[in-house]
């Protein structure tokens, strides 16, 4: 069987995904029993999980900088996100960066893609909010 790579984008706002399309060979399809991966405890757990442990770097925090940082990672078929799989694909620099890949880096194991009764590894885009700081 071909390569399938399950591409989902997380909407951290909404809380939504973008959709659950498999691209095989270049083409996007739709698996009907397809599945997200899932963090434990659900996103308002990966949520908590952030605002817990995000620390605002002290550059950004010295010229005001705010905003988000988008970052795209790999969710194996084992639910672990491979350190060389991390990427920032728009950064908001003074740290920010760094620290969105940090967080991403240490989060736990999720609860890997399905489709069709099988795990799958997954790309996943999540943003991580900077709000201002006093």
């Amino acid at each position: 069987m071909k390569h399938l790579l399950l591409v989902i984008g997380l909407c951290w706002l909404s809380g939504s995904a973008y959709g659950q399309q498999v691209e095989v060979d270049g083409g996007i399809w739709t698996e009907p029993d397809m599945t997200e991966p899932q963090y434990p405890g659900g996103m308002k757990a990966l949520g908590a999980y952030i605002k817990k442990n995000q620390r605002h770097p002290k550059a950004a925090r010295e010229n005001g900088i705010q905003g988000q940082v988008l970052v795209r990672f790999c969710i194996n078929s084992l639910g672990y996100v491979p350190d060389s799989t991390v990427r920032v694909l728009r950064g908001i620099g003074y740290g920010c960066d760094e620290e969105a890949v940090r967080l991403v880096r240490c989060m736990r194991r999720w609860k890997p893609a399905t489709a069709s009764g099988k795990p799958y590894a997954v790309i996943y885009h999540i943003p991580i909010l900077f709000p201002p700081r006093p």
